[in-house]
Formats: C-alpha cells, sequence, structure tokens
C-alpha cells in the first residue's frame, strides 16, 4: 500500500460517505468535501381528465452541482463516518420543482489492506410542496482501494440497502418501500510527504445511485435515479 504516497488511503465510501483510512493504529479525523454533479431523473404519474393516475412516466431535473460536506473519524480497524447532501431545489424539465436532501451515517471495519465493509443509515427526503417522500433505513456497503503508482490508487464502492418511508402523516406522504443501491468507481491521489499535516487526498469518480418504489402503480415499481461526477478533497489530521 505504499504506493499511495504515504500512508493514508482514501477510500471514498460509496455510502456518500468520504472516510481516509490511515495504515497506523492511531486516532484520525478527516474533514473535505466533494462537488457532485447531479442529474436527477424520478417517476411521476400521467393522468386522465379527472386527475386519476393512468400511467408511470419519467421525468428529469436540470442538472446541477451539490457541494457534500464530509466528516468521518478513524481508529485501528473501524471508521466511523457521515455526510450530508444540503436541501436543494431542482426544477424538472415538464415545469414542476422540488427539493432534495440526502443524509448518510457509517461504520466501517478493513477486514483486509484495502478492502472495508460498512453498515449504516440512510434517509433521503424530497418535497413537493405539500407533499413528501422521506425514505430511510440500513445500507449494507463494501468498498475497496487498490494502489497503482506515483500516489495514485483506484477505488469502488456498493452499497445496497431497504429504505421505507413513514407510515403516517395523511395524505401528503407519499407511502413506499424502496430498494436502495449505489455505486461508485473512481480513482484517488495522495499527495506525497511523510510529515506533510493535514494529509491531503483528491478524489474523482463517477458515482450512481437508485432507488426502486415498490408497487408505485399497480405492480409495476417506480425508478428514482441520481448519478454523475464526483470530485473531492478530504483533509486528514
Amino acid at each position: 500500500m505504499d504506493g499511495l504516497g504515504g500512508r493514508t488511503i482514501v477510500a471514498v465510501a460509496g455510502l456518500s460517505c468520504g472516510a481516509a483510512l490511515a495504515q497506523d493504529t492511531g486516532l484520525s479525523v478527516s474533514v473535505g468535501a466533494r462537488a457532485w454533479y447531479t442529474q436527477w431523473t424520478t417517476f411521476s404519474y400521467l393522468t386522465d381528465e379527472n386527475d386519476n393516475n393512468i400511467a408511470l412516466t419519467q421525468v428529469s431535473a436540470d442538472e446541477k452541482f451539490v457541494l457534500v460536506p464530509l466528516l468521518s473519524v478513524r481508529y485501528g480497524n473501524f471508521v466511523g463516518a457521515m455526510s450530508l447532501v444540503p436541501s436543494t431545489r431542482f426544477h424538472f424539465l415538464d415545469g414542476g420543482s422540488g427539493t432534495r436532501r440526502e443524509f448518510d451515517l457509517n461504520l466501517g471495519y478493513s477486514v483486509l489492506p484495502g478492502l472495508n465493509v460498512t453498515l449504516g443509515y440512510k434517509k433521503v427526503s424530497q418535497r413537493d410542496g405539500d407533499v413528501r417522500y422521506e425514505p430511510s433505513g440500513p445500507v449494507l456497503g463494501v468498498y475497496g482501494s487498490a494502489p497503482l503508482a506515483s500516489g495514485f490508487s483506484l477505488y469502488g464502492s456498493l452499497g445496497l440497502g431497504r429504505l421505507k418511508t413513514p407510515q403516517s402523516g395523511g395524505d401528503d406522504v407519499v407511502k413506499f418501500k424502496a430498494d436502495y443501491r449505489l455505486t461508485e468507481v473512481g480513482l484517488a491521489y495522495a499527495l506525497a510527504g511523510e510529515q506533510m499535516w493535514p494529509r491531503w487526498t483528491f478524489t474523482a469518480g463517477y458515482r450512481f445511485q437508485v432507488m426502486s418504489s415498490k408497487a408505485a402503480f399497480g405492480s409495476q415499481d417506480g425508478r428514482d435515479t441520481t448519478q454523475g461526477v464526483a470530485v473531492g478533497a478530504v483533509a486528514t489530521f
């Protein structure tokens, strides 16, 4: 693992967390941010003249950069990490609009050098006026990194979860269970120098997440995807 320049490896946990994983056994804290160029497509309904739903349809929002703050704490083989996609308003191509917010909290363990497993919690909040869609639940993940040369490494991650919306709160609460999947692959670069403090790592990758809301219309699932290039910087203290 020395090929990364120094002893710091950044495993950008595809569970929305950037976790800087050091090879030593001491305590380290990592703070950073990523800029995610989001392309959001979600499901909606076609209606008849009586405003009854007759079919599912997909609608796309305008593409937008969102800045995602990251925080992680590592001790030995254990790491805790959290990230937040702040509330952001999107405008859909059909003329509608809505806000979206995401929160991720994860605990991880390094089972092998460069290979980590995590168990986390994810919540997505989407609002369109008084209508709200707020799935949340556990996510199981795995991510790893492989050193290249001159401070570069490859990283990849996978997260799978089962999310559930609140089952109370009135007619304005959209009630679904949703399967969740997230994948991310990319390249990381760690600045060389054992004496550098803080230690900086930069990442660039592609992030793709999907929520499939069960039986959104009859037996059809509603598909919600958010994807795009993500670049980040993490400082480890």
